[in-house]
């Protein structure tokens, strides 16, 4: 557990969960929530987290998981449409297309956004 020390966010998905767990078990033994939360050098906050997880979800509410959407999730346009966005870009310029100037921008390429 010395490899664990300084900003958590910098441990391993691994690490975090290691320590989640450890800190939870510490609680169901008895120990107190500040003491739980000195001894992993969290905060009081992340250990109530920690508990309030562990008591709605168990040991799986504790487990990492991977973050943020899976890729392709929430698209607002189709294959379809997306190929046809791309060609246009390739085919025309802004004016062309009624935008104003005559190179592509970052602005004018996220305008859907």
């Amino acid at each position: 557990m010395s490899d664990l020390v300084g900003d958590a966010r910098a441990w391993s998905p691994d690490a975090q969960e290691a320590v989640r767990l450890l800190a939870v078990s510490a609680l169901v033994e008895g120990r107190d929530r500040i003491e739980v939360a000195a001894l992993f050098k969290v905060s009081v906050k992340a250990v109530d987290n920690w508990w309030a997880k562990w008591q709605a979800g168990g040991r799986d509410a504790l487990l990492s998981r991977p973050r943020g959407r899976r890729v392709g999730e929430h698209q607002v346009l189709s294959e379809a449409e997306q190929a046809a966005v791309r060609q246009a870009v390739l085919d025309h310029i802004p004016s062309d297309l009624g935008l104003s100037g005559q190179l592509w921008t970052r602005g004018q390429r996220h305008a859907g956004r």
